[in-house]
């Protein structure tokens, strides 16, 4: 067995020191205040339970500062009469007597409560253990602020998600496109009001680009596009109206329609009512010598064969397009019954020449407009007129963006009920 001796100014700097030099293992075995007035701990390490032979001879004596000195002697003395007077019963029994008690182990640093040591250590632990208890209250009402703020944000998300999802259904209804309709949500904050299918409404129409002043159609103007989207009936309905307005003198009507047979006829028959000449650009003649011979004409409406993006004559066309005179217009037409696929791919086509809008037809023919106002949306490709109908020269008007929200919605709604009615047979 070791033994150690450690002097220290007070006791609490001693066990400090036991501590730091020995470690937790450490058995003090007596204490006691020098005549220096310092505090010396005697410790053991490696305890086996016997005591050094010096300090089983001392006896407690009855002053209060050598009991305060040496507590363990008189502990000791007890010890020893015990064993005197109570014989073993067996061996187990007799080694337990001979070890000290775990109170041996551990013996009272002092036995005056007043001891000026121990109340510092009792207060550095009591406001210690107080400094905890704050620091754990406020980590709670930090935990619970940061809940209660993660319940308010998922309430608030789920509120945002809820109003966002009929919003995006709405607007899908419309036929829209999911890059529009993402585009839509992102610019409007909405907040789950009556007046937010309005405002996106609003904004949508202020995403489309027109080009509706009257100027647009002076000059010389081609239409082009695919078979069967209309071309010639918008001819003859623009024709009409500038004839109504202006009289008959300054228009002329020209066609590149060789490929089908009587191409040419319709818009003869245009000419013959509105009494205003017609020409045919064939293998014989020029399109730029045409246009320079009606160079001084006030209108000039070309009508071009229409033809698959996979047809390969259709690159004649274009080349005849890309040749012509740079004040030649050029506006494509699109009809509102195809779907947004097909019209992506006409305007990839013909976007060769240089397009300076397009014309939407057959909006009284489609289920949905949704899918023409997304491609001239992604495209940027300018609305001039509108058409929706058969009758010259009343079913076509300029391009007006709010105008054409409204039918969309209108159209949507329409065939929404029809579709309905017809489902359940009412």
């Amino acid at each position: 067995m070791q033994i150690r001796r450690f002097r220290a100014p007070d006791m609490r700097q001693a066990i400090r020191k036991v501590r730091d030099a020995v470690g937790p293992d450490a058995v003090i075995l007596s204490n006691q205040r020098l005549p220096t007035g310092e505090i010396e701990i005697v410790a053991a390490l490696d305890y086996d339970g016997s005591l050094p032979s010096s300090m089983t001879s001392k006896r407690p004596s009855s002053s209060r500062s050598e009991s305060y000195a040496d507590p363990s002697a008189d502990y000791l003395e007890r010890i020893e009469r015990a064993k005197q007077q109570t014989p073993p019963q067996n061996t187990s029994q007799s080694n337990l007597e001979k070890r000290p008690t775990t109170q041996f182990e551990m013996p009272p640093l002092s036995n005056d409560k007043e001891d000026p040591a121990v109340e510092e250590a009792l207060s550095i632990r009591n406001s210690e253990s107080a400094k905890q208890l704050r620091d754990m209250e406020l980590e709670l009402k930090n935990v619970r602020a940061m809940l209660e703020q993660r319940q308010q944000n998922d309430s608030r998300d789920v509120k945002e998600s809820v109003v966002e999802v009929r919003a995006r259904d709405k607007l899908k209804g419309l036929g829209l496109s999911d890059f529009v309709v993402s585009r839509l949500i992102d610019d409007i904050d909405l907040k789950g009001r009556e007046d937010d299918w309005n405002r996106l409404l609003a904004h949508l129409a202020d995403y489309i680009p027109v080009r509706s002043s009257s100027s647009e159609l002076k000059g010389c103007i081609a239409f082009m596009g695919p078979t069967g989207v209309g071309k010639t009936t918008t001819i003859g309905k623009i024709a009409a109206q500038h004839v109504l307005k202006h009289g008959s003198d300054g228009v002329v009507l020209i066609t590149t329609d060789t490929y089908r047979i009587a191409a040419h006829e319709q818009l003869r028959t245009f000419g013959r009512i509105l009494n205003v000449p017609v020409e045919v650009v064939n293998e014989y003649s020029d399109l730029n010598e045409v246009l320079a011979k009606y160079s001084h004409y006030s209108l000039v409406l070309v009508d071009t064969a229409g033809m698959n993006p996979r047809d390969s004559n259709l690159e004649r066309q274009l080349l005849m397009m890309k040749r012509a005179r740079a004040s030649l217009k050029k506006l494509l037409v699109l009809p509102c019954t195809s779907q947004r696929q097909v019209l992506k791919t006409v305007v990839d086509v013909y976007s060769q020449v240089q397009l300076d809008g397009c014309v939407l037809s057959k909006l009284d023919e489609s289920a949905s407009l949704g899918e023409a106002i997304s491609v001239v949306i992604e495209e940027g490709l300018p609305v001039v007129y509108i058409a929706d109908g058969q009758r010259i020269p009343d079913d076509i008007e300029p391009a007006r963006a709010h105008n054409l929200i409204s039918r969309a919605v209108y159209t949507a709604e329409h065939y929404s009920q029809l579709y309905g009615s017809l489902k359940y047979g009412s």
